[in-house]
């Protein structure tokens, strides 16, 4: 197992703690670790496909793209914001359609997850509290099933970066996967509204 694949792993655990117990709280926290891993993760998936560039090239640009997400997000927090409940849309669009073994490179399927996705995000811009909560608690809890996923079925670099509809499949159809999800989701959903209740009081 590669350097890359352990903080890859780790990193899915450390953020899947923060965005799942801590998501309403930790705000502009989020915003930063979400910007850098949306920025990064889609940098160091789409490069190798489009690119011939080495591994270390990919890997140090990746990085470079996921830092200017990290201040975009921040700085422009409205759009940050948007995008949680926009990227919590995307993932349960991705678990549906691992369920219903659908391609999500059918033009009836990919529009409208991004029709529901920015439906999405448009309703936490409008409802923060309870939709920075629901979507924060959700990404958390999906990062920690994939962790928990993968120390018990086997650590893939590919199934953790989702880089195929292989992957995609395997990932969001495992019963460990599903279960996990379940029961962290409610607990980071029930610590978080508990949190911002009482400081709401």
């Amino acid at each position: 197992m590669d350097v890359l694949t352990i903080a890859i792993l780790f990193g899915h655990l450390l953020l899947g703690v923060v965005f799942c117990f801590f998501g309403n709280r930790w705000l502009k926290i989020i915003l930063v670790v979400y910007g850098f891993a949306a920025g990064f993760m889609l940098c160091f998936t789409l490069l190798p496909i489009v690119t011939s560039l080495s591994d270390t090239l990919v890997l140090l640009i990746s990085i470079g793209v996921g830092i200017v997400g990290a201040v975009v997000f921040v700085f422009l927090l409205y759009l940050g914001i948007f995008f949680i409940g926009f990227g919590g849309g995307l993932l349960l669009c991705l678990l549906a359609v691992s369920v219903f073994n659908l391609n999500i490179l059918d033009w009836f399927v990919y529009v409208p997850i991004m029709i529901v996705c920015s439906l999405l995000g448009t309703l936490t811009l409008n409802n923060r509290r309870i939709f920075i909560s629901v979507f924060t608690a959700f990404i958390g809890a999906s990062a920690l099933a994939q962790f928990i996923n993968q120390l018990i079925s086997g650590i893939s670099l590919e199934s953790l970066l989702l880089k195929t509809d292989q992957a995609i499949y395997a990932t969001y159809s495992s019963t460990v996967y599903l279960v996990a999800l379940a029961v962290l989701f409610v607990a980071g959903l029930v610590v978080q509204l508990t949190i911002t209740s009482k400081k709401k009081n």
